[in-house]
């Protein structure tokens, strides 16, 4: 592995990125370690972020071909302009876990894969002209780049959970088909970040998906939507009905006009139905477990 740091710190310092000494990885190999730094740099990835997990690496004992096979789908990934820094957290997580580098391959190709899925629906959404105008008039905190990338990441996190990708793109034309005066960049990235978190996960994702679009147009904001998965489990929790059931209250508070903040700090409560624990809407009610109609 020194051989690598050497090689990595020739091509760093070189005027001409053809100009290195290869290192062959083996008789069959089509790219040295040299190779994968030109690309590398080519396409534009920090180059001390790269230092870095060599030296990770190597203090891991880590081969040069283990070292090439956890860096390749970053590098692909910089390639075909999607967030590479999603493998480079996933390598330094699994290099602090002692995680063994053939088990962390697979690991990587399956973020690469499922980033690749999400930027295809992303970027055919973020082409139509009111979403341009929607990001433009965001938060002011996130360029056009770094929204996408923001959200090619939380669709990919969506799709790793078995977030259909239809329902992903629906949500998606929802918020642009709608009125959108309610709802910013910020919002609606939390929202496609939380989707897989929110009870009962991607069997019933159809439903959070509207759940979470309700919200955003109702005037939930990034903040409002990272406190939404905790609070929807403790009102089922605190209440004791089904996740259908405390969807559907929170749908009813949502309608009756209620500001976020109530309306999560009812959800903490157990108020499913705005009021007290033991005020429930009556078709929430017939919900309960061991109740016609309960789960």
């Amino acid at each position: 592995m020194n051989t690598i740091f050497n090689t990595i710190k020739r091509s760093f310092q070189s005027a001409g990125l053809l100009l290195l000494l290869l290192i062959p990885v083996n008789v069959y190999a089509q790219d040295t370690v040299g190779d994968l730094m030109d690309r590398a740099i080519a396409f534009g990835i920090d180059q001390e972020r790269i230092v870095e997990i060599q030296q990770r690496a190597e203090a891991r004992g880590l081969s040069e071909q283990e070292f090439m096979n956890i860096l390749q789908p970053a590098i692909e990934m910089a390639g075909e302009n999607l967030p590479y820094e999603m493998i480079f957290e996933k390598v330094f997580e699994g290099l602090s876990k002692g995680v063994p580098a053939q088990r962390m391959t697979p690991v990587l190709s399956s973020i690469r894969e499922n980033a690749s899925r999400s930027a295809q629906l992303v970027d055919r959404w973020m082409e139509r002209p009111e979403v341009g105008q929607f990001v433009e008039r965001g938060d002011g905190r996130m360029q056009r780049d770094q929204f996408r990338n923001e959200m090619i990441k939380a669709g990919s996190k969506a799709i790793m959970q078995n977030i259909d990708e239809e329902i992903l793109t629906e949500t998606l034309n929802s918020v642009s088909d709608g009125n959108m005066d309610r709802i910013r960049p910020s919002g609606l990235l939390a929202a496609i970040n939380i989707l897989s978190d929110l009870p009962n996960g991607a069997s019933s994702a159809t439903q959070n998906a509207k759940l979470v679009l309700r919200a955003l147009q109702s005037g939930f904001e990034a903040g409002d939507m990272q406190k939404l998965p905790a609070a929807l489990n403790m009102a089922q929790r605190r209440s004791q009905l089904p996740a259908a059931a405390v969807g559907k209250g929170f749908m009813e508070q949502l309608e009756r006009g209620f500001p976020s903040e109530r309306i999560l700090q009812n959800m903490f409560n157990g108020e499913i139905g705005g009021g007290p624990p033991g005020n429930v809407p009556g078709g929430i009610k017939n919900n309960r477990p061991g109740r016609p109609g309960g789960n």
